[in-house]
């Protein structure tokens, strides 16, 4: 049986002890999937701690491949160059801090065989969050997103998915990837308007480990919210 090649896109910043721990742990998971090979993409918009550079002195394999930006900065563009550069069939986004568990990697390709999408959410049975005001901040918001603007997932947030990169290509990534995390909101709102199906699994969100958060939401909160209106009404 030919195996499929999946390609998991990771931007970092900031993220040394965590991007290490998580390619190794993503290996391993892989070791165990007979039907896929992995190839796993590190965009890194030049870290001050060298998150690229030690990613790279680390790991010589070709299923690795490290990109440092110098010029560009921003998360969506960089989750956008690592699709352009890979080569799986399949594509998955995730963090590097490991919110995203990677022991879900089976569970959201699995799901991948019989939908379009898969999403990771907090927001089903199964799901949550360590941090509680958090999670009850962000589930509030994503209830107004999902019942008065009409968005078809429960976590339209996530940035943890699976998807075939034709159909992503298909939904074109320079109208998904551009600004910070509110990628996502384009990402699930013009895959419902294609016609995708879309599936959930629920993850868990543990707190962080190493490093610091680079999100904050009060100034996310306002600039999902108005992209959140502007498809709505486009």
């Amino acid at each position: 049986m030919r195996r499929q090649k999946v390609s998991i896109v990771i931007p970092t910043y900031n993220e040394k002890e965590n991007i290490l721990k998580l390619i190794l742990e993503i290996r391993k998971i892989f070791t165990k999937l007979k039907n896929y090979k992995v190839e796993i993409v590190v965009v890194d918009d030049d870290s001050p701690d060298r998150t690229g550079y030690e990613a790279q002195k680390r790991f010589k394999s070709t299923s690795v491949k490290v990109y440092i930006r110098k010029k560009e900065k921003g998360l969506a563009t960089a989750i956008k160059l690592g699709i352009e550069k890979s080569k799986g069939e399949i594509i998955i986004g995730m963090d590097a801090d490991f919110n995203h568990d990677p022991k879900l990697l089976p569970f959201l390709l699995q799901k991948l065989e019989a939908t379009d999408i898969v999403i990771a959410s907090r927001f089903i049975k199964g799901g949550g969050m360590d941090d509680k005001p958090r999670y009850w901040g962000t589930r509030a918001f994503n209830l107004i997103l999902r019942f008065c603007l009409g968005f078809p997932s429960t976590d339209n947030a996530s940035g943890y998915y699976v998807i075939r990169k034709n159909d992503l290509l298909k939904l074109g990534l320079n109208k998904i990837y551009y600004g910070y995390g509110e990628y996502h909101l384009r990402l699930v709102y013009f895959a419902e308007k294609s016609n995708y199906k879309l599936a959930e699994v629920p993850v868990y969100y543990k707190a962080r480990i190493y490093g610091q958060s680079k999100s904050k939401l009060l100034q996310m909160a306002k600039v999902y919210l108005r992209e959140a209106i502007s498809l709505s009404f486009s």
